[in-house]
């Protein structure tokens, strides 16, 4: 038995438990998934909270919101996308705490899952735990040009020079101004703003009369404002369901060591797309998915 857990705050509506007791029962992986809901404890001391689940004989930890970043700093061994990215959300309990990053993992694969040409103009909103992971996916994948924008200017400043340290040309923005004349194939929010507890868009006064595809990180509630306001130009919307999916995915496939199931799991990968998540109903590709997405 392996027992599996999602830390961070706001979590109680995520269907991370639901995905991977899906995915375990699929594959004959018998495991438990618990939920460390962090949202009352403003003072807390992440590394001693994180030991004493490790001493609870928790084998692994998804961390989502807004522990990412602390979680690759307390890890003994990092994998190589989480020494890039300075940020984790999933940590393996042997000896050694292990840091893993499937946001990049899985955003890899959502890119080659959604796109099979590199870009030129993207657009992304917020560099904290997720947004550097998105970041990094895009310049791996392929892009000449990416704008940024994020509010805190040291923040920027630092991941600015390690994408431009990737060879990525990045120009950073403070904001985004509501005419603004450039062109962006694909526009990105990797801030909360939009979630349940965050509600709002990032964008509010933006126009996507030109862009090809947004991708949402937010997924509580399914349509966001930037969602909503995307679809009424008839572009191309990613749901963070996908990245929710691709990266639930690596994380399995990581808390498992069962490498050798990747083929067989990517192989139904739309099928598993399709799992329904119970919640409220979304209308995403062609199927009816019920979802309750917290990251």
């Amino acid at each position: 038995m392996i027992n599996l857990g999602l830390i961070g705050k706001y979590i109680q509506n995520s269907q991370a438990p639901n995905l991977f007791k899906k995915l375990s029962q699929d594959f004959d992986l018998p495991l438990t998934y618990e939920l460390f809901d962090l949202k009352d404890n403003d003072n807390i001391n992440f590394r001693d909270y994180i030991k004493n689940i490790k001493n609870k004989k928790i084998d692994g930890l998804n961390v989502t919101f807004p522990f990412k970043e602390e979680a690759a700093k307390l890890s003994d061994i990092k994998g190589e996308e989480v020494e890039l990215t300075k940020s984790s959300n999933l940590l393996i309990f042997k000896n050694k705490i292990t840091a893993r990053n499937t946001d990049l993992l899985g955003f890899e694969k959502l890119l080659n899952f959604h796109f099979d040409k590199k870009f030129k103009n993207i657009l992304v909103i917020g560099a904290g735990g997720v947004g550097r992971s998105i970041c990094f996916a895009l310049t791996k994948f392929g892009l000449e040009k990416l704008y940024l924008v994020e509010k805190d200017s040291e923040k920027l400043k630092k991941i600015t020079l390690e994408l431009q340290n990737q060879g990525t040309k990045v120009i950073s923005l403070n904001e985004v101004e509501p005419h603004n004349e450039i062109i962006f194939e694909g526009v990105l929010n990797c801030t909360p703003i939009g979630h349940e507890h965050s509600l709002g868009n990032p964008l509010e006064n933006f126009n996507f009369n030109n862009v090809e595809w947004v991708f949402d990180a937010v997924y509580v509630p399914a349509e966001t404002e930037f969602v909503k306001k995307a679809k009424k130009s008839k572009i191309k919307v990613i749901s963070g369901i996908d990245l929710f999916i691709f990266q639930g995915i690596e994380g399995f496939l990581l808390f498992t060591e069962k490498e050798k199931l990747r083929d067989k799991i990517y192989k139904n990968i739309n099928k598993i797309r399709k799992f329904p998540i119970h919640f409220h109903f979304f209308n995403y590709k062609n199927a009816t998915i019920e979802l309750s997405l917290a990251r």
